[in-house]
């Protein structure tokens, strides 16, 4: 007589997994490990769903996934066996050396630099938390819209959907981006555009397609690391170059000017500093590019939200001879787990541009894009980033009073857009007072973090008001009053 084998089986509801899901893969991982032997009979449908108190149908559904699979077989008239010959077995294991005695050859010495690259933030790996810098109000985001809209999309995929796209990006969504940059000041074509897998593909896509090994960039000092990491990436040679309360210095007199192939700037909201480039130094710097014929890439990561004053155009706006490059993105504005951006190239480099993506990432993934169009289309966009708008400007003052209520020693400096303020410290190392704020849960990043060139650095931090509420930002600012205090006495 046969005997019908008992199954490992027990649902867990805190899963996220679905019951159907729960005994396939249970049933599927005993067979492939061994725990059941092939050619044996397991419970019927009936006596399972029974045991599991579940219902029948589930049970079906299950079996018949694993059916189609090859793991089991009916016998009509015996009931359900285990295959003699299974679609996979689990290889038998093998001694593998351990790291400390296993020889690999070592990286290159551009992936030994890159890998000692240095991170944008100090951030753990918890949720957001106050002070967080370049995280937005996640918390905020309008999750179950986006989701309709992803489900309405998946539904609609047909199989063209599913093969490669357009190098370039989706078409509709590209339309969009360039409507939207009407209210930058500035206009494109859609053919211009090019959507990218984040603004840091973006810039990296630029240095490598526009520099050669050992081109001269003017950075921004302190500035973006992401930047640095893609000259070095590039093989550029990056020069660092001091900013002023009115941005970048721009010194056409030097005699290594003429020699720079590219400026990387940030000239709506400077990283880390945060204020504006002056609408003179926007054009002195054009008119170097021009003289000079060399590129300008305009970094407009966080140039949407503004507080008490109106924004200047953006130096594509200002450029007369299509020597500006645009990065945008929607990290900022969205989430920054969407890592979708874009750049706007000049017309007779565009196709340059899009075809040396075959080398690359060819495309970001398409069901992205369309969730993103459909979201900025349906009008979503503008009314999201209306209604952030006004929570950003509340979280700021929050932070404001909060610096007063506490006596915390720091003089925040002015912030006219974006979503984190610079404050300066007197009398206490900035460093010290990040390893502080750590051990109390608070993250705070010193300016010194974003100084490449030589020279002492200022004695400040950043601090991002943008990830969490305004109750959470004043808890927090007791915390890192107690940092500086602590700092001080160390």
């Amino acid at each position: 007589m046969v005997k019908t084998v008992t199954l490992p089986l027990r649902i867990e509801p805190s899963l996220d997994q679905t019951v159907q899901e729960q005994i396939y893969f249970c049933i599927r991982r005993s067979i492939v490990e061994g725990l059941l032997p092939t050619d044996s009979r397991l419970p019927s449908t009936r006596t399972l769903a029974a045991d599991l108190g579940v219902s029948r149908t589930t049970v079906l559904l299950a079996f018949e996934q694993l059916k189609a699979e090859g793991y089991l077989v009916p016998r009509p008239g015996s009931g359900i066996y285990i295959a003699k010959e299974l679609p996979d077995r689990r290889p038998a294991l093998r001694v593998v050396a351990s790291a400390s005695t296993m020889k690999h050859p070592l990286l290159s010495a551009r992936g030994r630099s890159l890998a000692r690259t240095r991170p944008v933030d100090r951030r753990s790996p918890l949720p957001p938390r106050p002070f967080r810098v370049g995280t937005p109000a996640v918390d905020l985001f309008p999750v179950r819209l986006w989701s309709q809209i992803a489900r309405q999309c998946v539904r609609s995929l047909s199989p063209a959907r599913l093969d490669y796209s357009r190098l370039a990006g989706l078409r509709r969504l590209r339309e969009a981006i360039a409507e939207q940059m009407r209210s930058r000041g500035t206009s494109c074509d859609p053919d211009q555009v090019l959507v990218v897998a984040g603004a840091q593909r973006g810039i990296d896509l630029v240095f490598h397609l526009l520099l050669d090994a050992g081109d001269a960039v003017w950075i921004e000092d302190p500035g973006y690391p992401g930047a640095h990491s893609a000259l070095l990436s590039a093989g550029a040679q990056a020069v660092c170059v001091p900013v002023d309360p009115e941005g970048m210095i721009i010194d056409r007199s030097t005699p290594d000017s003429s020699r720079v192939r590219l400026a990387y700037v940030t000239p709506s909201h400077q990283f880390p500093l945060g204020m504006p480039m002056s609408l003179a130094r926007r054009h002195m710097l054009l008119a170097w590019a021009s003289e000079s014929l060399a590129w300008i890439l305009e970094d407009d990561y966080d140039c949407i939200f503004h507080y008490d004053t109106r924004p200047l155009p953006c130096l594509h706006a200002l450029d007369p001879d299509g020597r500006v490059i645009y990065a945008g993105s929607f990290s900022k504005t969205l989430f920054p787990a969407l890592r979708l951006g874009f750049l706007i190239v000049p017309s007779d480099v565009v196709d340059g541009f899009v075809t040396a993506r075959v080398a690359s990432d060819v495309h970001p993934p398409l069901l992205e894009q369309l969730i993103l169009s459909e979201f900025i289309t349906r009008g979503h966009y503008q009314r999201h980033v209306r209604r952030m708008q006004q929570e950003y400007a509340e979280r700021l003052h929050a932070l404001r009073t909060s610096i007063d209520r506490t006596g915390a020693a720091l003089r925040l400096r002015p912030v006219h857009s974006g979503l984190h303020a610079v404050a300066d410290l007197e009398g206490v190392d900035a460093e010290l007072v990040c390893t502080q704020a750590a051990a109390r849960k608070v993250e705070v990043v010193p300016l010194s973090a974003y100084r490449y060139g030589s020279g002492s650095s200022q004695n400040g931090l950043l601090l991002g008001f943008g990830a969490c509420k305004p109750a959470a930002i004043r808890a927090s600012m007791w915390q890192l009053a107690a940092a500086i205090d602590a700092a001080r006495r160390a």
